[in-house]
């Protein structure tokens, strides 16, 4: 009797212990369909005002005199732009009956297939780096489980953003198909722009992810991102302006450069638009890690997320590089970075705007300076001599590293039987050259496979080469001459 009675215990805790993680379960499920609904409420709220803006301009430019006007002149355009169409029809159709008749029917047709691959290839590279994924992708990406577990802390530090440009930066981070993020908004507006606070605790109240604190005073860029930075309690870094916009696949692709490489540094490709992410017009495909590059200008900018450990190292913005603090920092972060990973897609969308450097850098020149000077104090941590110059470009720079010592130099130039171009170009380096002219130049000139030997000889007499040694090589009329 005893034993029947421990049995049904056991049974019986079992079946709780089932029942508790049918519920835990449960929960989760629950939790991720609110998580779901308040995502597609707020981008049905998004949709509703951007439809009604939409629909007043509309109607502002369809009842214009000047709309009604120009009414004939659209059409006549819409019937030139069909016409060009069919031409366009008409020359290809020409152009593949030429080829047929030089190349053959077979030809034709493989050189047609191969040109419709070529489109189809670039209409899918447009895709990969277009604004926006399809229904199967986004639930493709939310469906994965990563082996890791990671918080996304998003920092965005705002001051008197437009309202229109505060929904679509929040609206594209609240899209995000990997969902583990927190967005943390500190908020330096003046008091001519309480809007801006008003709309931010509208959209809190529909997502519990979004941080927000409002500042008693403005602190300046880097200020206000340090209070940002100070609300984050995400394991991983991310930079985010307050009027840009986020590729909906941005965080996912952040997580498997985690998961599948352990990155501590994490950037990606990015473009600029001016009204829609979709018509984006200049897009920035940025190599790997470079510092030389880096050195040159911040080439890395966004998007970019790193390690909290990382900063902890590092420390936070600092204000006296106020305008090229993202730079600064960036400078910071890699030097201290042990898998810094480049993500070759476009991710990051960068909003052009009457005050915003995407648009023109005469719009802050101040960056210029800051910038320099992040780069000057970047040299002296990592034992390099030099001197931080302007390039003709504006944003971008050129170190003059310092020389030590009396370094060999060696110039290889490839020739073959042009003796007045092998001439004039050792000349040019012996005439213009800066490299301590005082003692003979400390330089090897070699020059692989070059011309016969009694023609330089005969041609060349440089006083200042002190040594010509011709190496022949088992070709004729191939010699290296070494000086």
């Amino acid at each position: 009797m005893k034993e029947h009675q421990e049995n049904n215990a056991t049974q019986t805790a079992d079946e709780l212990r089932r029942l508790e993680v049918e519920l835990e379960r449960a929960e989760k499920r629950l939790a991720e369909l609110e998580r779901l609904y308040r995502d597609a409420s707020l981008d049905r709220d998004t949709l509703a005002s951007e439809r009604d803006e939409l629909k007043k301009q509309l109607d502002c430019i369809s009842n214009s005199g000047f709309w009604r006007v120009t009414k004939p002149f659209r059409k006549t355009l819409d019937a030139i732009k069909r016409l060009v169409a069919k031409i366009f029809i008409l020359r290809s159709a020409i152009k593949f009956l030429k080829y047929v008749k030089h190349h053959g029917f077979r030809a034709a047709v493989r050189k047609s297939r191969k040109a419709l691959q070529d489109r189809r290839r670039l209409r899918r590279a447009s895709d990969h780096n277009g604004s926006t994924i399809s229904a199967k992708q986004r639930a493709a990406e939310q469906k994965t489980v990563f082996e890791k577990k990671v918080l996304f802390s998003i920092i965005v530090p705002l001051y008197n953003t437009p309202l229109q440009f505060l929904r679509e930066m929040i609206g594209s981070v609240t899209a995000q198909t990997y969902g583990n993020w927190e967005l943390c908004m500190a908020d330096g507006s003046d008091d001519a722009h309480p809007e801006v606070e008003a709309e931010v605790r509208r959209l809190m109240a529909k997502e519990p992810r979004i941080k927000y604190r409002k500042l008693e005073k403005n602190l300046g860029i880097s200020g206000n991102t340090n209070a940002c930075l100070d609300m984050a309690k995400g394991d991983y870094i991310a930079l985010f302006d307050h009027d840009d916009v986020l590729h909906p696949s941005a965080l996912f692709e952040m997580m498997k450069a985690i998961c599948e490489k352990d990155a501590d540094f994490v950037y990606t490709d990015e473009n600029t638009f001016s009204k829609k992410p979709s018509a984006a017009y200049c897009p920035h495909y940025k190599p790997d890690f470079s510092p030389d590059l880096l050195r040159s200008y911040n080439y890395i900018c966004h998007f970019v997320s790193f390690k909290r450990e990382l900063m902890e190292k590092v420390g936070q913005f600092r204000s006296e590089f106020d305008g090229s603090q993202d730079y600064d920092m960036i400078l910071r972060l890699t030097e201290q970075a042990e898998r810094i990973v480049h993500i070759p897609r476009i991710l990051y969308f960068w909003r052009s705007h009457a005050n915003s450097v995407a648009s023109d850098i005469s719009a802050k020149p101040y960056t210029l300076v800051a910038a320099k000077k992040a780069l000057a104090e970047h040299l002296e941590r990592v034992g390099l001599k030099g001197e931080v110059l302007d390039s003709r470009i504006p944003s971008t720079y050129r170190i003059r590293y310092a020389v030590e010592g009396e370094p060999k130099v060696s110039i290889i130039i490839p020739n073959m039987d042009h003796a007045e171009t092998l001439k004039t170009c050792i000349d040019s380096v012996e005439k213009r050259t800066t490299y301590d002219r005082r003692r003979p130049l400390p330089t090897t000139i070699r020059c692989a496979r070059s011309i016969p030997t009694s023609a330089f000889c005969a041609g060349s007499g440089n006083s200042t080469i002190r040594e010509s040694t011709i190496l022949r090589r088992s070709r004729p009329r191939a010699t290296i001459c070494c000086f």
